[in-house]
């Protein structure tokens, strides 16, 4: 009987040791704080968060969802976050914020869309002087503000021959569909939803020339307090973008979901499109090669920064093309991501 009371306590105190470590272990999780957007470079993070794969790399996160770039890099001024996927036009707004570009997602110009009613669409293609005074929905200085310009260009028109309103994705969508304005810049899942309803695409930036990537962001302050879980994040996110490339049924069945948790209700087709789109995000290597480049080549990220500033400088934004800007690049964190022993 002794002998068996005395097994039990040791049985107890073991099991309380193993509670205990375990509760120290998740104690352990570094809280991180995702700025995501509603489009699908994005995605990744939610299927790193609901796939554990977060949890795996000792983080406990929680995501917001943002209308589009701008409103997150406002959100950086009060240090609301603490790493983000975010365009790369408005992340360059805040360079003054010290914000670090730890890895380019992807090209993002096919889903950046000019978009209006059919009708409107097959006139002003012929005759592209109508575009002198339309009124055209725009999510100021952002990556769809960039395509607009190039399109226009494309069409021997500029900025200063339309009416900008300036408004955030869901509101132009809205807004258009209810018969305000001739054309809308939308990008996914709003552009998928206004061709879904009828409308047509007048110009997207693939069409254009313009070259509108997406970029990894880490906030300045978070990098300083803690460097390793930044590291974690980025290391746990790109394997998040290749768990959805490795099955693209149980991809498109999480994208359902991803659908829900952003707030939208995307058509089952247009799903597709997106869900096609996730699977294609950049891979490690590839982004390396956007960061780093090779020899006797100009560095892809670098020149969009440079592109991206000079329109600014063109719509009044910015005076000169700041050097804290091609600062902001740093692929230190993407390579200690990579040096990181699996888990």
């Amino acid at each position: 009987m002794a002998m068996f009371s005395t097994f039990v306590r040791l049985f107890v105190a073991v099991a309380c040791a193993v509670g205990f470590i375990g509760g120290v272990s998740a104690q352990q999780r570094d809280k991180i704080r995702i700025a995501a957007q509603v489009w699908y470079p994005s995605f990744p993070q939610y299927a790193a968060m609901s796939q554990g794969i977060y949890a795996k790399w000792g983080l406990d996160p929680t995501i917001k969802v943002y209308p589009s770039g701008g409103p997150i890099v406002q959100a950086a001024a009060t240090a609301e976050w603490d790493v983000a996927h975010i365009g790369l036009p408005p992340t360059v707004q805040g360079f003054k914020l010290g914000l670090i570009i730890a890895g380019v997602i992807s090209e993002e110009a096919v889903i950046h869309q000019l978009i209006g009613r059919p009708d409107y669409v097959d006139r002003v293609k012929k005759n592209p002087a109508l575009l002198k005074g339309s009124k055209v929905f725009v999510t100021t200085a952002s990556t769809g503000h960039f395509m607009v310009e190039g399109c226009l260009k494309k069409y021997g028109r500029t900025m200063a021959d339309i009416q900008v309103l300036p408004s955030e994705q869901a509101a132009s969508l809205s807004a258009f569909m209810a018969g305000n304005g001739d054309l809308a810049q939308l990008w996914t899942p709003q552009s998928t939803a206004a061709r879904g309803r009828g409308m047509k695409v007048f110009c997207d930036a693939t069409e254009a020339g313009v070259k509108v990537p997406s970029v990894w962001v880490i906030h300045p302050e978070f990098a300083k307090k803690n460097p390793d879980a930044a590291v974690r994040w980025l290391r746990a996110t790109l394997e998040g973008a290749e768990w959805a490339q490795k099955d693209k049924a149980r991809t498109a069945a999480l994208y359902k979901e991803w659908d829900k948790f952003r707030g939208t209700q995307t058509e089952e087709a247009f799903l597709r499109e997106e869900v096609d789109l996730a699977m294609d995000l950049w891979p490690m290597q590839a982004q390396f090669e956007r960061m780093i480049g090779k020899p006797g080549e100009k560095v892809y990220v670098y020149q969009v920064l440079d592109e991206i500033s000079q329109f600014y400088i063109r719509i009044g934004r910015m005076k000169e093309v700041a050097p804290e800007i091609m600062k902001m690049p740093d692929p230190s964190w993407i390579r200690k991501a990579a040096a990181l022993p699996a888990r």
